[in-house]
């Protein structure tokens, strides 16, 4: 009797050691269905889901590649307002688009890809697509889709989104010209100004080349209208970041310059002799996006940082810290950024931004061989 019932204790034991053991699998994968306590009304969160937030967390990083633009933005508390959200660690690496570009392909070729994802200008976009390097992804973001459709590359459709345009214009020197006299891209083509015009090299890959790559695409103005600039007013080429045109003008050494933009304003000293000016044909202007990589070790938390960004608060910082964003609730820091009402130039179309060698040839012809 004795063995009887130690049997059948042995025979329960087993059968409740069982049934815990299966409630202690059970819990956690029921766990993965529910998104953390202090995420359960965060919208991101809802948006992507228990199972992309949960995955962030235990990927519990996110490498992020771009330009200048982006570290301002994080700098100025994009950073730290993520990372205290969802507690996911931010890694960015900023720097020239080139760099980073060339960075990810040598990823690729390894077969170790680091980024996850990548923010720049659009021709970089198209270049990395060619490789297989972007996955076809949209952020759930409500927010998203009111962005000016403009902005939004036409084909192909769903590997990459916009973040912000870079807008130029030209800028005066007040004291040496009378901004009024400058309404149209044509009153710039006087011999009066001539050695008094600068502009950025047009001969590569830059702002200078996308301000004449879209004059040349503009109707009234085109190829026309940069061999006339070259044979009357001779521009003085500058090398360097946007800001040499700017800082030149200002100093009194040129009275025009070319590749204006609304951010050069933001620091600069009141009374500071410079103005923005919008010719009558409007802004030349290019798209800048985000991508998730392909092969991204961190895909889900990519997905996390992709959503954020696209909230009203984060587009706004964005755009305080130098790029407009095309978004009806965004505002401008200063009226020279803002591009509401402000007229645009036709699209730069995308073909040619993916290979502008063609473009640059062709400015190597006006302007001599670099």
């Amino acid at each position: 009797m004795l063995k009887v019932t130690s049997f059948a204790s042995t025979i329960v034991s087993t059968i409740l050691g069982a049934v815990l053991v299966a409630g202690c699998l059970v819990m956690p994968a029921a766990a993965q269905d529910q998104l953390p306590a202090n995420l359960a009304n965060d919208p991101v969160a809802k948006a992507l889901g228990p199972a992309v937030i949960n995955a962030a967390i235990k990927e519990g990083a996110v490498n992020l590649y771009s330009g200048t633009t982006t570290r301002d933005f994080l700098q100025a508390g994009g950073q730290a307002d993520f990372e205290k959200r969802f507690g996911i660690k931010l890694k960015p690496l900023t720097t020239e688009l080139r760099k980073l570009v060339d960075r990810i392909r040598t990823e690729i070729s390894v077969g170790r890809v680091v980024a996850d994802i990548f923010e720049g200008n659009d021709q970089y976009m198209l270049e990395l697509y060619k490789l297989n390097a972007l996955a076809k992804w949209k952020p759930p973001a409500p927010d998203l889709d009111r962005i000016n459709k403009e902005s939004f590359v036409i084909e192909p459709q769903g590997y990459w989104w916009p973040t912000h345009v870079s807008a130029q214009g030209l800028v005066v020197n007040p004291n040496l010209v009378d901004p009024k006299e400058i309404t149209s891209y044509w009153d710039v083509i006087n011999p009066k100004f001539k050695g008094k015009v600068a502009i950025r090299d047009p001969r590569s890959s830059g702002g200078g080349a996308w301000h004449m790559l879209g004059i040349q695409n503009t109707p009234g103005l085109g190829a026309d209208y940069i061999v006339k600039l070259k044979s009357t007013v001779a521009p003085f080429i500058l090398n360097g970041g946007s800001n040499i045109i700017r800082d030149s003008v200002v100093r009194g050494q040129f009275a025009i310059g070319f590749s204006g933009r609304g951010d050069f304003f933001q620091d600069l000293p009141k009374g500071a002799p410079l103005v923005f000016v919008v010719p009558k044909e409007g802004l030349a202007w290019t798209p800048s996006s985000i991508a998730l990589l392909n092969g991204a070790p961190n895909t889900n938390a990519a997905k996390v940082f992709m959503t954020w960004l696209y909230e009203i608060k984060q587009m706004q910082l964005w755009t305080d810290q130098g790029r407009p964003i095309p978004h009806p609730d965004i505002k401008s820091p200063i009226p020279e950024m803002s591009l509401a009402g402000v007229k645009l130039m036709p699209r730069i179309p995308d073909e040619q931004l993916d290979q502008p060698n063609f473009f640059f040839k062709e400015m190597e012809k006006v302007f001599g061989i670099r």
